[in-house]
């Protein structure tokens, strides 16, 4: 039961969904496809949100590549766009921003979205682009809406990096990845953290909270600069290329090569591949220097995640003199953010978890050309063969269950067997279930785009997504890379968690060594019960949800179903969404930290 009458919802954007599990990652294993007809009767998840408005559509030309080499997500598009899986080949098809009519005051601007599962393009429209974002299209019949608001620049004073100029170079790519998860999320864009409706609400107290990290598809090139001006950042980011520095020779010692099976042929093309990677730019000039495409690829992506919520963390902690981890009444993490949570709640070092989870982001894209998986990113492949992960928005009045039944019924025509399929021509799969509106499918792109056909048709769902990501996570035919990341976790000292660890799996705690590998392990092959996470948080009157690291998705899912629940039950939400992803938000959290620790 929800505790507080306070309604503070502090991030913003999207329209999602939860879904349940079985208390254990056993009876999980075996049910990852299983009906949502577990949610509890009357739930207000049964029903999804009200989809936004219809968005215009400007088309343009893509310009994929045609090199073996190059993955087709290197597409610089691909990244910032609504697209209709079915016509995935075809011109890109990119939402206009137009100014919302009314409601000046609210600060946030309407996005108008079409069907993107529809088979039909809408009418071209001209556009008018002049090399800012590739949201930053106007059509004659519309008005562009203004841009975001930036925050004024902060001059830096003293050594200790407590105040610190804005860097103008992430500007950008900040927009973009704003603008980008306002699109996905349903068109409004995350307002600040309002310290100021803190006393006006009348909290006596600061309320039992959770920290949550963000995982795969979060990154975006020079995520939180503004935080190299911190010395506690600085010093996460020192440690991280001092782990990496013998990353090579921490692999080799795991002996992956020398295990039988598909954990064998891992290892040994990591072996063979050893000596291209010597040749790979540091993951700091990879995250500020580099491209969308290097930043993309998982062995990238996932470090990259890592290390930027780390330093968020300890530079709250460090540098604010806040012990935001020490107090925290929960940690969790979504997809590989688990990692993030792990370092967070004292359970893995952060030396180890870096060198972890890029292995991880290895063996989960290595483990795409195994001939039992056979799977490619090259732009020449069929489409039943290119690995792609879609987030898709359902419509009012569906559920869960609808979607993981049209999962079952393309598993069925492919006479995929109920536990694994690892030839993975057409497969697609639920891989998370992210709020009451919002599905997350995996697998090859021919299998999600014939399960967007038929939730278009069906009308479960009219909206899809595609992830930025390098493999199709959280899908059984990666239970190799699972296995190879048990070896690697099993060599790793860990420790038990300080703070409450939950688990992104089936939100129970993990409270040994043991359970947090099995965890670890699992959560590679097996779907991410996000939602059910967030309403166990609630029903243990956990009230705030503080959500720290790169991107605002998560956020903005949480605080949707937050207003769902409200609107349901027709009481005040007690659930306050906070996000802390930009430089205002670092010190606007700080200042409401502060203003609470007064009062205590």
């Amino acid at each position: 039961m929800l505790s507080r009458s306070t309604t503070r919802l502090v991030t913003s954007t999207n329209c999602h969904a939860p879904s349940t599990a079985s208390s254990s990652v056993a009876a999980v294993r075996h049910a990852h496809l299983s009906p949502a007809s577990s949610l509890p009767s009357g739930s207000c998840y049964a029903a999804a949100p009200a989809c936004p408005p219809q968005p215009s559509f400007l088309l343009s030309s893509p310009t994929p590549s045609t090199s073996k080499e190059d993955p087709i997500w290197s597409e610089p598009s691909y990244v910032a766009r609504y697209r209709d899986p079915k016509n995935h080949d075809r011109p890109l098809v990119r939402p206009a921003y137009v100014a919302e009519p009314s409601s000046p005051a609210s600060g946030r601007r309407g996005l108008t979205t079409s069907s993107v599962l529809s088979s039909t393009p809408p009418a071209s429209t001209s556009t008018s682009a002049s090399g800012s974002s590739p949201f930053s299209y106007s059509t004659p019949s519309r008005n562009l809406s203004p841009p975001l608001p930036r925050p004024s620049s902060v001059c830096s004073t003293g050594s200790n990096g407590s105040h610190r100029r804005r860097p103008t170079r992430d500007d950008s790519p900040r927009h973009q990845r704003l603008e980008m998860e306002r699109a996905w999320s349903g068109g409004e864009a995350s307002p600040p953290i309002p310290t100021e409706t803190h006393h006006a609400h009348g909290q006596s107290k600061r309320p039992n909270y959770a920290l949550l990290y963000p995982g795969s598809g979060s990154q975006y090139p020079l995520m939180a600069s503004f935080l190299k001006n911190y010395t506690a950042a600085q010093q996460v980011w020192k440690e991280a290329e001092e782990s990496l520095s013998d990353f090579e020779s921490w692999r080799r010692s795991l002996k992956l090569d020398q295990y039988e099976g598909e954990i064998g042929e891992l290892g040994r093309i990591l072996d063979r591949t050893e000596e291209q990677r010597s040749h790979e730019p540091s993951l700091h000039s990879v995250v500020f220097d580099g491209s969308q495409e290097e930043l993309t690829r998982a062995a990238n992506a996932q470090p990259a995640i890592l290390v930027t919520s780390i330093a968020f963390t300890r530079t709250l902690e460090q540098n604010f003199d806040l012990d935001v981890a020490k107090n925290a009444s929960a940690i969790l993490g979504h997809s590989s953010g688990e990692y993030s949570a792990a370092v967070a709640s004292g359970a893995i070092d952060f030396a180890d978890a870096v060198k972890l989870i890029r292995l991880h982001g290895m063996l989960t894209t290595h483990a795409l050309s195994l001939p039992s998986i056979n799977l490619s990113t090259s732009s020449d492949t069929p489409a039943a063969r290119i690995p792609q992960m879609s987030a898709v928005v359902l419509n009012p009045g569906h559920s869960h269950d609808e979607v993981v039944q049209v999962v079952r019924k393309i598993r069925a025509e492919d006479n995929v067997g109920p536990q694994h399929d690892r030839g993975c021509a057409g497969t697609v799969e639920v891989a998370s279930f992210n709020s009451s509106a919002q599905i997350v499918l995996s697998g090859s792109r021919e299998g999600i785009m014939r399960a967007s056909e038929l939730l278009r048709e069906q009308g479960i769902a009219s909206r899809a997504a595609d992830l930025p990501v390098s493999a199709p996570f959280h899908c059984s035919f990666l239970e190799p890379a699972a296995e190879g990341m048990r070896v690697a976790l099993e060599a790793t000292h860990l420790n038990s968690p300080l703070i409450p660890l939950v688990s992104n799996l089936d939100g129970t705690m993990i409270n040994t060594t043991h359970s947090l590998v099995s965890n670890l392990v699992a959560q590679i092959s097996l779907p991410v019960r996000w939602s059910k996470c967030l309403r166990n948080l609630a029903q243990d009157h956990i009230d705030r949800l503080v959500f720290l690291g790169p991107g605002k998705a998560l956020a903005n899912l949480a605080r949707r179903d937050a207003t769902l629940r409200e609107k349901h039950s027709g009481q005040p939400s007690r659930t306050e969404v906070l996000s802390v992803a930009t430089d205002a938000d670092l010190e606007a959290f700080a200042e409401l930290w502060k203003e609470e620790t007064e009062q205590l």
